[in-house]
């Protein structure tokens, strides 16, 4: 059966992370091989939680167990019969990486996981000769990988680990098991980002910016959860028709930094792609920080000489004309608590050498709510619309983009921590399409 060396502390609603990460850590991580460490993970949830594996069997196999899911075996890199694991890793390899089986009706499921490294048929053809072997009549087959690209011999189900991350973070509720093994991939997959092991597929999907008081943020987990956003955000129709968003064009080449506060990438627009760099153009900026979420649609310093001149054109009545559109759109994303703000920020910076981080030598920031009044609480204070405008238009030199958009805080707006967060950042870029049209 499956070995483990105890439970997790479970010490708040959410998890921290980074609590997770060693706790988890000392039941699942007791192999060397990322695929051998998420099926056990995988493997003792089952065996632990057995409603949780008769909804694994039906889900993904719709196979009807011979009897009580609570008289199946569950074996992990071992034979059925063995008494114990194999130790040596290059037996393991010729090994299915975890069995759940009934010896006496001659029934059996192999469970075959790739996380780095690829599936063939062969190996799928070899383990179910090898169950033949072992007296099996009935043999059936879940290849778990990153993604599906090729096809499976019969009796076979070809599964993504994001599916059994989905199925998981659904179980999560009501199976303390599944929430143990959806973190323990989230927490993996961040590893591996970092270390740039997964550099196609993943793990998990997005299930929303799920930071807080209670979670608080992490860069690696920041990072995770920003390239699955950046992801789905490249696929929304509504941006490539009607910002142009380019979803054949890469955003940030390497999202790197050390363990701060704060990741960020970025969607370039089509008109962007005969341009050498993103600074050159009109770009959809998305940042996480320790705090909040924030979508801007950013006009960086370097912008190309049709948008400063159409923003020029503009003056500063026809500037504040623009954000009283942006902010009318911006309206339905607000909420009555202020854990959503619509922005305005200017900002001012200069770089030591082209890898150095920048020196803030100036910065502008305020709700767009002070320069339109909408009925709020908020004073309007036009000289900060006019300010940020001037700022821009006579930069003289300066390094100085601009930023419009919306800021969404975790703990003050429920929506931004669930998948639905996806439409929310949509809308809020869709909101400054008339910023985006000055490009043209």
């Amino acid at each position: 059966m499956i070995r483990f060396s105890g439970k997790p502390q479970q010490n708040n609603e959410y998890g921290n992370l980074r609590d997770w990460s060693s706790s988890v850590r000392n039941i699942f991580d007791q192999y060397s091989q990322p695929e051998n460490r998420i099926t056990h993970a995988f493997l003792t949830a089952l065996d632990q939680d057995r409603v949780l594996l008769s909804e694994f069997i039906r889900e993904f196999t719709s196979l009807r167990p011979p009897r009580n899911v609570r008289h199946l075996r569950i074996l992990e890199q071992q034979y059925p019969g063995e008494l114990q694991p194999v130790d040596d890793e290059k037996i393991r390899r010729g090994i299915p990486d975890g069995w759940i089986f009934d010896e006496e009706a001659s029934w059996c499921i192999i469970i075959e996981s790739k996380v780095l490294t690829q599936l063939t048929s062969g190996q799928i053809q070899r383990h179910r000769a090898t169950a033949k072997r072992l007296g099996f009549q009935e043999v059936f087959v879940v290849a778990i990988t990153q993604h599906k690209n090729f096809s499976v011999p019969p009796d076979t189900q070809l599964r993504e680990w994001s599916e059994i991350y989905v199925w998981l973070h659904g179980n999560a509720p009501s199976s303390y098991w599944a929430k143990c093994v959806s973190e323990f991939l989230e927490v993996t997959e961040a590893k591996l980002i970092e270390t740039e092991r997964l550099l196609e597929g993943m793990l998990t999907t997005f299930s929303g910016f799920r930071f807080g008081y209670e979670r608080p943020f992490s860069y690696l987990e920041g990072k995770r959860v920003l390239r699955l956003a950046m992801q789905q955000l490249k696929k929304r129709r509504d941006l490539q028709n009607r910002l142009g968003v380019n979803p054949t064009l890469s955003g940030r080449t390497a999202i790197t930094g050390t363990q701060g506060d704060l990741v960020w990438d970025f969607l370039p627009l089509s008109k962007a792609s005969g341009v050498k760099v993103f600074t050159n153009h009109p770009h959809l900026t998305l940042s996480l920080s320790s705090r909040c979420v924030e979508a801007t649609v950013t006009v960086p310093n370097a912008v190309n000489g049709t948008t400063r001149k159409n923003i020029k054109g503009l003056g500063e009545e026809g500037f504040e004309r623009l954000i009283t559109k942006i902010l009318k759109k911006l309206a339905p994303l607000l909420n009555s608590d202020e854990g959503a703000k619509p922005m305005f920020r200017g900002i001012q910076r200069r770089y030591p050498s082209q890898r150095s981080a920048a020196y803030i030598d100036a910065l502008i920031e305020f709700d767009l709510r002070t320069a339109v009044s909408l009925g709020g609480p908020q004073k309007v204070q036009q000289r900060w619309l006019n300010a940020a405008y001037s700022s821009f238009v006579n930069k003289r030199g300066s390094n100085y983009q601009i930023q419009v958009g919306m800021q969404f805080q975790y703990d003050r707006y429920p929506d931004i921590r669930e998948a639905k967060a996806i439409d929310l950042i949509a809308k809020a870029w869709l909101a400054c399409e008339p910023l985006v049209r000055l490009s043209e």
